[in-house]
This record gives structure tokens, C-alpha cells and sequence, in this order.
């Protein structure tokens, strides 16, 4: 009876853990073609044969995972074909599979999008997922539809959902579609909200926030704040772009109203990315100083960061080089570790100490050695060029 118990256990766990992995589809290949249209997903093919052992193991090993069927059935309609059996002989030579497994991203219209080959571990296998999902352009059939003219809602919804998701300017067709609406508090209409405010200067950001909390009931509080600052940040980008202090101006004007516990950082690192854009290296010093004043005084890996951010932007300013190496000598001095020694080193170098740069490149590589730093080859490298120099 215990016996029993035990297997029914053992039967029951792996049975949950199977259910927290990928989800496969179990239509036909046109229903899976059918379902990429109506939900805007690329189709996952898992393109396996009975007696290949890699597929086995990604069988048996990675598609239960949870990591990997949280990603994979958020984003795909997932499905898998024996290549020598049935519809899997019309995919494999539709799209040329010749090795086993090859995973298949294809859209709604049969246009295979990305491949790649082989049995992966899993923080590999959803980094082709991701990869996937960037190549892809998910838009192309609601463009051709939208240029000729259409501008029916449910194409305006779709097109500018399909826009966002391909990493493409959707604000203009966002803003047509809400014009078509009379009511925005629709469950639909705040999920597209949601999903379109990508900028903080758009009027789809401000429906954003005056709707917040009707939408964080169906995101919750988190998403909503993470979808805030990352519309920031894209206005961030834009002010960079444009060279406009009156972007970033707004970007951290919105921060502050509408998440201000994140306010204060975020000034501070959107005014070091924009002069760092810009080129302002004299602006750029000026918050460096105020940022690591407020929150890292003592913080070693900020001023290391900071540090070989100044030497791989602004490397030809003296007057920057000589704040870096300040930067980089406290960060030595508060870390103590290899890779901030070796900062220093560089940065000594460039402002012309190579003595001092000896030095400290000498102490990186003890300490790199004793770390097992996997830049010891590096700074061995830096060491022996210098002296040569020397």
C-alpha cells in the first residue's frame, strides 16, 4: 500500500510538472496557422523524430520546465511534428528541415520568421525564443490592408498591437483606433491602453494615468509601474535623439508624478544618459558628482561603473579623464577587487601614468589570480605591452 502511494505521488508531481511547462497546441497545422492569425502569435514548431535522442532530451528535460513554458506560452502557439509522419512531412520540406530537433518560427501566413537547430539548456532555448520574437514582424499583413486604405476598427486594434509588438512606431495608428471609440473603460480598450503607452509624451501615456486604477485592477500595481518607467525611459531615448531638454525635461516630470519612489534615480540617470548622448561631458561630470554624493559615496562598484563609462565615452576630455581617475582609485580603494584595480590601471594609462598604471595593473593581476577573474589573461596582456612601453 505504501508502495502504491509513494508511485502515485511520483505519478502526480510529475504530472504537475509537466503542466507548468510548454503547452503544446493540439489542432492541425491549419489551425495552428489560423490561431497565429487571430491572437497575433508566432507559431513554435518543435520539429522532433522518434529516434533522435536530443529531441528526446528536450522532450524530457527542458519543455516541462516552468521557466520555459511561462515564456514560451506567453509568447507562441506552441507545437510539434514528427518529421516523418503526417503533416511533419509537408513542414519538413516546406522549410527544409534537415537536422533534428529544428525549432520553427513561423507566422499566421506560413512565412518562417527565425530557426535554429540543435537541443539547447533551457536559459539558451528561451534566448532563441526572444530572438525570435525580435526578428519577427508581425505587421506586415494589417500595413498592406491599412495602405490600401482600411481603417476599420478591429484592423486599427490589431495593427497597432502587432506595430508595438514588432518594435515599430504605433502611436499614429493607436490614436486612430482610440478615435473610433466612444467608450476607453472597456476591458479591451484599457488593456490596449496599457499596451500602447510606450512614451511618456503621448497623449495614449496621460489615458494611461488618468485610468490607472481601473487598469492596475486587471495588471496590477507592478506592471503598471514598470509600464510608467519604461515610457520614460523611451522619452529618455527621444530627448537624446532629438537633442531635446524639453523631452527629458517631461520624462522626468512624469516620473516624479506618477512613480515617485523611483523619481529621484531616475533623474539622476536620465540626466547622465542624455549628456552622455549629447556629448556633454561637462554636464555629464556635474550629475556623476551629485548622483554618487546622494546615493554611492561609498558605493566602489558605482564608481567603477561610472568610471569606465567616462573612459569609453568621453576618453579624449582631459578634464573627464582626470575626474574618472578619481573615480576609478576610490573604487580600488572601497572594492578591492581585480576588475577595479584594472580600471584604474587603464584609465592611469590613458592620462598618461604609466608607471602608476604598472602598478595597479601589477595588483589586478594578484588579485585577479587569487578571484579566479576571468580577465586575468587580459590584464597579463595589458601588463606585458606596458612594459614594453616602459
Amino acid at each position: 500500500m505504501r508502495i502504491l502511494s509513494a508511485l502515485i505521488l511520483m505519478l502526480f508531481l510529475s504530472i504537475s510538472a509537466q503542466s507548468q511547462g510548454i503547452d503544446f497546441f493540439k489542432g492541425s497545422w491549419e489551425e495552428a496557422l489560423a490561431e497565429s492569425k487571430r491572437t497575433g502569435k508566432l507559431i513554435f514548431v518543435d520539429a522532433y523524430t522518434t529516434w533522435c535522442g536530443p529531441c528526446k532530451k528536450m522532450t524530457r528535460n527542458i519543455f516541462p520546465m516552468k521557466e520555459v513554458g511561462d515564456f514560451y506560452n506567453a509568447n507562441f502557439i506552441n507545437t510539434k511534428f514528427d518529421m516523418e509522419k503526417g503533416e511533419g512531412r509537408k513542414i519538413r520540406s516546406k522549410y527544409k528541415v534537415n537536422a533534428f530537433p529544428t525549432f520553427l518560427f513561423v507566422d499566421g501566413s506560413g512565412k518562417l520568421q527565425y530557426t535554429s537547430k540543435g537541443a539547447k539548456p533551457a536559459p539558451v532555448f528561451i534566448k532563441v525564443g526572444k530572438t525570435a520574437l525580435s526578428k519577427a514582424d508581425f505587421s506586415v499583413d494589417y500595413a498592406e490592408k491599412y495602405e490600401e486604405g482600411d481603417r476599420d476598427p478591429i484592423l486599427l486594434y490589431n495593427y497597432a498591437m502587432a506595430l508595438k509588438k514588432s518594435r515599430k512606431p504605433s502611436l499614429k495608428v493607436a490614436n486612430e483606433y482610440l478615435r473610433t471609440q466612444d467608450n476607453l473603460n472597456t476591458e479591451k480598450n484599457l488593456l490596449f491602453i496599457y499596451e500602447l503607452a510606450t512614451e511618456s509624451d503621448s497623449r495614449i501615456f496621460k489615458l494611461l494615468t488618468e485610468n490607472r486604477a481601473a487598469i492596475e485592477k486587471a495588471q496590477g500595481k507592478t506592471a503598471v509601474n514598470q509600464r510608467i518607467e519604461a515610457a520614460c525611459n523611451a522619452t529618455v531615448e527621444k530627448a537624446i535623439e532629438f537633442s531635446s531638454p524639453d523631452l527629458l525635461s517631461e520624462a522626468k516630470a512624469n516620473m516624479s508624478a506618477h512613480y515617485p519612489e523611483k523619481a529621484e534615480a531616475f533623474n539622476y540617470t536620465s540626466d547622465m544618459s542624455y549628456f552622455k548622448g549629447t556629448g556633454d561631458g561637462a554636464s555629464y561630470l556635474k550629475v556623476c558628482d551629485k548622483y554618487l554624493k546622494k546615493t554611492g559615496k561609498n558605493n566602489a562598484a558605482l564608481h567603477n561603473k561610472i568610471a569606465g563609462e567616462l573612459l569609453k565615452d568621453f576618453g579624449t576630455d582631459l578634464k573627464v579623464m582626470q575626474k574618472a581617475e578619481g573615480y576609478a582609485k576610490k573604487a580600488a580603494q572601497f572594492g578591492g577587487l581585480s576588475d577595479y584595480h584594472f580600471t584604474h590601471a587603464m584609465i592611469l594609462l590613458k592620462n598618461g601614468k604609466k608607471d602608476q598604471a604598472l602598478i595597479a595593473a601589477q595588483k589586478a593581476k594578484s588579485l585577479g589570480d587569487e578571484e579566479k577573474s576571468k580577465n586575468v589573461n587580459k590584464i597579463s596582456a595589458f601588463i606585458k605591452k606596458l612594459e614594453a612601453e616602459l
